[in-house]
């Protein structure tokens, strides 16, 4: 199956590239929601229809795509703390945790001086790539940021939501693309 090219810019057709980074965005957002629920504002677009392609990108791809976010952080995560963070994972290093809680502040899903998610602008960000399914983010987010309450620590709390949002997305049968090692 072919890349479906969306309307063009400029009055001009997309490049294949173009079409293929525009389809990307669908699993570009839904992945970078899950690490930060925030960097993937980078590359929003329309969710992709059911027919189109799958497209997936590698952990070098999406590092490009948010590297330049970590320039508003400090310090400025490594590049192995924002491979840490595209690859969710779980046991993160302490400054890859940090590099999370700057970009949810950034794009304020955890707004300055908070240690839980904004509900409304998270539900918001989900329905962007899941619509329908307002209830069971709204759910999701409930459940996670009660969850991690106690947390004191704002790099542990924005960690800890992260993950147990990814968990919860994932049992509640939302398809989260993966990325390419």
């Amino acid at each position: 199956m072919g890349i479906k090219c969306p309307a063009g810019i400029a009055g001009r057709p997309l490049t294949t590239r173009e079409a293929k980074m525009m389809q990307s965005n669908r699993m570009t957002m839904t992945n970078l929601l899950l690490m930060a629920l925030a960097s993937a504002v980078v590359l929003m677009g329309s969710p992709a229809a059911a027919e189109e392609e799958e497209v997936s990108m590698t952990v070098d791809e999406v590092v490009e795509l948010i590297e330049p976010f970590g320039d508003g952080c400090t310090p400025k995560p490594l590049r192995e703390h924002i491979v840490e963070m595209v690859l969710n994972k779980e046991d993160a290093k302490h400054e890859t945790k940090c590099f999370r809680h700057c970009m949810l502040e950034q794009f304020e899903l955890m707004p300055e001086g908070q240690l839980q998610f904004n509900e409304d602008k998270t539900v918001e960000m989900i329905n962007m790539m899941f619509p329908d399914r307002e209830e069971d983010g709204r759910r999701i987010i409930k459940t996670c940021n009660e969850e991690k309450k106690a947390e004191k620590d704002k790099c542990e709390a924005a960690h800890g939501i992260a993950m147990c949002m990814l968990r919860e997305m994932r049992s509640s049968g939302f398809k989260i693309p993966e990325i390419k090692e």
